[in-house]
C-alpha cells in the first residue's frame, strides 16, 4: 500500500458454486449484488454472487457485520432454497487491513449471538483474510 494511503477493510456475504445463474439470486433475493464473478479458465475457478460493505478506515467491524445480518437475515429461508438448488455454499468474509503503526488502534468485532444464529441457520462460512497495511509510510525497504 502506498505511502500516505489509509486502511480499507470490508466484508462481504457470497454465493459460490460450480457455474449457476447469478441474476436468479438477485430475483429471489431482491438485493443487487455488487460485484458477480463467472467461472473460466483459468479464472475465476468458481462463480460468484457477492454483496460488499466498506468499512473504509474505520476500525468498528461489528456495525457493517450487523447491518450485513439485518439485510440477509429475513431471507435466510430463500438463501437454504438457494443453496440447496445450486448446490451453492455461502460465505460471510472479512477482509481486514491492519495499520502496522503502533500508535493505530486495531479492527475490532466479534460475532453475536444473533450473528452466530443466521450463520447457523444459513450453514453460512466465516472467512477472515489479514493484511499488513502501512499508511503512514513506517516500514521502509533496506
Amino acid at each position: 500500500m502506498p505511502s500516505g494511503a489509509k486502511c480499507n477493510s470490508y466484508l462481504y456475504f457470497t454465493f459460490r458454486g460450480e457455474e449457476f445463474d447469478t441474476k436468479s439470486i438477485t430475483a429471489e433475493l431482491k438485493i443487487q449484488p455488487t460485484s458477480v464473478k463467472i467461472k473460466q479458465d483459468p479464472v475465476p475457478k468458481s462463480t460468484s454472487w457477492d454483496f460488499r460493505i466498506s468499512v473504509g478506515e474505520e476500525i468498528d467491524l461489528e456495525t457493517p457485520q450487523e447491518r450485513l445480518i439485518e439485510k440477509f437475515e429475513p431471507k435466510a429461508n430463500a438463501i437454504n432454497s438457494l443453496k440447496a438448488k445450486y448446490q451453492l455454499e455461502t460465505v460471510l468474509q472479512f477482509v481486514i487491513e491492519i495499520d502496522v503503526n503502533p500508535q493505530a488502534s486495531t479492527p475490532y468485532f466479534g460475532l453475536n449471538k444473533r450473528a452466530l444464529n443466521f450463520l447457523n441457520q444459513t450453514a453460512t462460512e466465516v472467512d477472515y483474510d489479514l493484511y499488513k497495511a502501512d499508511p503512514a509510510g513506517i516500514i521502509t525497504a533496506e
